[in-house]
């Protein structure tokens, strides 16, 4: 009889890859667990528990329905965050569109002047409204000098906060969306033009259904984002406009109503969740179908409208331009868009160069005398060193744990890898509000209020997503073969590490710790409710200084965060630019 051979020995399994390879993704999904999901669980918990006597109860949701006024901020929240949806899609589409059809080069820098605005704080952006808005702002002075109407009526109503809550949203969209573009086979086009295809069949035949998984999920995040959304509709919104977030901060910090508090955040992640699951059942957005229906309806409604522009072009040829005439037209309105992103920005300049005590237009220019102020004054001084400080630490630590998440996944294949990738996307459908004050319970029991860990812990939750979509993309266009050479011609690890592959992914690991920090040194919400009152970083003190009176201190504040965003965002692209290639890592001496 033959020996029986010993079986051979398989690698225990873990998130459906072997052990080895998959320990790298366990320290962020811990991390995860422990400081969102489990807080997330004690909020929800809470919520739903009589603070008097202990048992299960539904009185807070309950309260949300039965009293008209809470009813009406609830109408007001879906209607204004599916309008920001919409309406930052729409406006999104051809400039993510316009960004594909351009060269690396050239796309580079237009997606710069595109994310340049999206890194500046949403409290700067907000602020940038309320001085281009104001009574004495540019726009009612320009009105007033022509004598029309309705400059002292530009605030405070419904269209103002959709306005300027799309254009915080904006740039979001457009990166959002910009992926699908890029994916998107341009030689399928060409083809169809070639066998005939006008340009109406093309785009709603071709283009739109290519693109449409993309415009959902573009839509979904803005819709979860506009959710907790409370910076610009407290400073821009009227009292008849009050959001969810709003609510949630009027119980809490001034009613201290955590019950009913919590309540109000259970129902906006009972609604995000309901938006995903819808999102998901009708486009498809998490890829488990193989193959979508024969005639879906979003398929049948391109197709009809490919049709009805085909009949217009027919009837009046003079209505459907021609392929350069389009892309000079998309050419403009996409830089007419980034301008538009832009502009508020730079008004707030001249500002805080103003002699006067108020904010006024024109300005009267000529003084330094607010940044002096703001140098000098040591509450200013230390909320900025704060933020700084808390940024750093955000930032190392979320790149410690998503960069050796992104590595694991990077190496993997297999649908195990899709559900990974969508673990660590996780924070951005939750509201930052919901994050916050979810925290903060678990914190109060920790004792962590009111620390620099506190934020930074917090922080990082926000920065994963960011900082984990930045390294993934990085590791998987490194070619790992360079390391299994540099092995196999002997070098150590530490050498293998050291000189090929951190010369190749520095500009990545850079850019990741770059966007973990801004996104940390912009970040309010979970400042305002981990800080505790004592911990202040910059937002916090420049939202407490606002709430107060808008001054022109303000302005010099803004314009020195966003000299901060623009010089880290310029190291960024330089890092980019001098990114060394695996041919140049050859030809390098050692």
């Amino acid at each position: 009889m033959m020996e029986a051979r010993p079986a051979r020995r398989t690698e225990r399994q873990l998130f459906g890859m072997p052990l080895s390879r998959s320990l790298p993704i366990a320290p962020g999904l811990f991390f995860l667990a422990v400081f969102l999901v489990v807080p997330l669980a004690l909020m929800i918990f809470r919520s739903l528990t009589d603070p008097a006597t202990g048992s299960m109860s539904l009185s807070g949701i309950e309260t949300l329905f039965r009293i008209a006024g809470y009813r009406r901020v609830l109408g007001n929240t879906l209607s204004v965050g599916i309008a920001c949806a919409i309406l930052s899609v729409a406006l999104g589409y051809p400039v993510a569109n316009w960004l594909a059809s351009l060269d690396e080069r050239h796309r580079r820098r237009a997606l710069f002047l595109v994310m340049a605005p999206f890194w500046t704080s949403v409290l700067v952006r907000s602020f940038a409204w309320l001085v281009l808005l104001g009574r004495h702002g540019p726009v009612a002075t320009f009105l007033n000098f022509f004598g029309l109407p309705g400059g002292d009526a530009l605030l405070f109503n419904r269209i103002t906060v959709v306005a300027t809550m799309v254009h915080v949203l904006l740039p979001m969209a457009i990166i959002s969306m910009l992926p699908t573009h890029l994916a998107i086979n341009r030689q399928l086009l060409s083809a169809a033009r070639t066998l005939g295809g006008g340009n109406a069949d093309i785009f709603w035949r071709i283009y739109m259904p290519l693109s449409l998984r993309g415009c959902a999920a573009s839509g979904l995040l803005i819709f979860l984002m506009a959710l907790g959304f409370f910076i610009t509709p407290m400073l821009l919104g009227g009292l008849h406009d009050v959001l969810l977030g709003e609510l949630i901060i009027l119980q809490i910090d001034h009613l201290q109503n955590w019950h009913f508090g919590g309540a109000l955040a259970l129902v906006i992640v009972i609604i995000g969740g309901l938006a995903i699951l819808l999102a998901n059942g009708l486009f498809d957005l998490s890829g488990a179908r193989a193959t979508l229906p024969p005639r879906p309806s979003s398929i049948a409604f391109c197709d009809r409208t490919a049709q009805l522009f085909t009949r217009l072009g027919r009837a009046v040829p003079a209505l459907v331009p021609g392929p350069a005439t389009i892309a000079r037209a998309s050419s403009i309105y996409s830089w007419f868009v980034i301008v538009s992103l832009t502009v508020p920005l730079l008004a707030i300049i001249p500002m805080a160069f103003t002699r006067d005590v108020f904010l006024t237009f024109p300005p009267r220019l000529g003084t330094f005398h607010w940044f002096a102020l703001y140098f000098h004054d040591p509450q200013w001084v230390a909320a900025t060193l704060a933020s700084f400080r808390i940024g750093a630490g955000a930032a190392i630590l979320s790149v410690l744990l998503a960069g050796s998440a992104a590595y694991a996944v990077a190496r993997a294949d297999g649908r195990i890898v899709g559900m990974v990738i969508l673990l660590f996307m996780i924070p951005l459908a939750v509201p930052p509000i919901v994050i916050a004050l979810a925290l903060f319970g678990l914190f109060a029991k920790m004792s962590l209020l009111a620390t620099d860990l506190a934020i930074i812990l917090g922080h990082t939750v926000i920065c994963i997503p960011v900082v984990f979509t930045i390294l993934l993309a990085g590791f998987r266009s490194y070619d790992w073969r360079l390391n299994q050479a540099a092995a196999t011609l002997g070098a150590r690890t530490g050498a293998i590490v050291g000189r090929v592959a951190f010369p190749l992914l520095r500009s990545v690991v850079i850019s990741a710790l770059i966007a973990g920090f801004l996104t940390s040194f912009d970040e309010l919400t979970v400042a305002l409710f981990l800080g505790g009152g004592l911990k202040t970083t910059l937002p916090k003190q420049m939202w407490d200084a606002i709430l107060l009176e808008a001054s022109p201190l303000l302005a010099a504040v803004s314009v020195t965060m966003m000299i901060v965003v623009v010089v880290l965002f310029l190291v960024m692209e330089a890092t980019q630019k001098n990114r060394i290639s695996p041919e140049r890592e050859l030809t390098l001496p050692h």
